[in-house]
């Protein structure tokens, strides 16, 4: 398995682009809705001195194929298996943020029992958006449905605003580079806010107790998830191996406003387990 970009192909052909840097025990990462691969990049050198880091843009976003198909978590988590298996990765640390967390849910409730991941991350992510659960930060929990009727009609209605306004909310400080917001507005709309219903209506919540390898959950208090904090230390008490680190004072985006801690504390979870 050689470093550098590729193009992967599913078994529903979808082309996903990939890409491989460092070297060391396998680290795949999953970024959020609307973002895409670049938006590890103020880690991503950290990370390949001591791993062997994969990142991708999932389906319909960044450099990946845009399609109107697989839009779902479960889709999500078999694009990841098959590029796990498709790279031959063992020992795998499996990571996802905000939607990819649930996502990365969804490749441990599927595919658990082959043995390839030993640990995951859960980075400021929460496990049922729609949920009531007094826990639950996600602007649209208690099912408020009308909230994000609102949003879509917002989003699709000035695509390249909401973009902008959504990554500006992100981030706790500082521009976001022109690249991640090039990749960000070539999603097709409609894709993405079809992938985002699929997200908010599907609990994991009951599965954390299933988790038997050890998992690290990192969380703020932020503008997308005001009681993060609150949130991630629930999370991590229904995991039966998991541990949590709070970051204060950064956005949801954690590791662009805290990249150190950040690589020192995936370094560290990676080291004991």
């Amino acid at each position: 398995m050689k470093n550098g970009e590729l193009y992967f192909r599913t078994t529903d052909d979808v082309s996903l682009y990939v890409d491989i840097c460092g070297q060391g025990r396998p680290l795949v990462l999953c970024h959020g809705w609307l973002f895409s691969s670049r938006c590890w990049e103020p880690v991503r050198a950290a990370l390949a001195r001591h791993f062997r880091l994969i990142t991708f843009d999932l389906r319909s976003h960044g450099r990946s194929q845009k399609t109107f198909s697989g839009l779902t978590l479960p889709r999500l988590a078999e694009d990841m298996h098959e590029i796990i298996k498709g790279l031959g990765l063992q020992n795998v640390l499996l990571g996802g943020w905000s939607l990819g967390g649930p996502a990365v849910l969804a490749y441990w409730e599927r595919y658990a029992r082959e043995r390839d991941v030993a640990g995951l991350l859960l980075l400021d992510t929460t496990t049922f958006p729609y949920g009531n659960k007094a826990w639950n930060s996600h602007p649209l929990r208690n099912f408020a449905v009308t909230d994000w009727n609102q949003t879509v009609r917002t989003y699709l209605a000035d695509p390249e605003a909401f973009v902008r306004h959504f990554a500006a909310q992100c981030r706790s400080g500082g521009e976001i580079p022109e690249e991640q917001l090039d990749d960000m507005l070539a999603i097709i709309p409609q894709a993405a806010v079809t992938l985002y219903n699929d997200y908010l209506v599907r609990d994991w919540t009951t599965m954390l107790p299933t988790v038997s390898v050890p998992t690290l959950v990192m969380n703020s208090d932020n503008n997308i998830f005001p009681r993060g904090i609150e949130q991630g230390r629930q999370i991590t008490a229904l995991l039966p191996r998991g541990k949590f680190v709070e970051f204060e004072q950064a956005g949801h985006w954690l590791w662009s406003d805290q990249p150190e801690k950040f690589v020192k504390e995936v370094r560290a979870f990676a080291d004991k387990h």
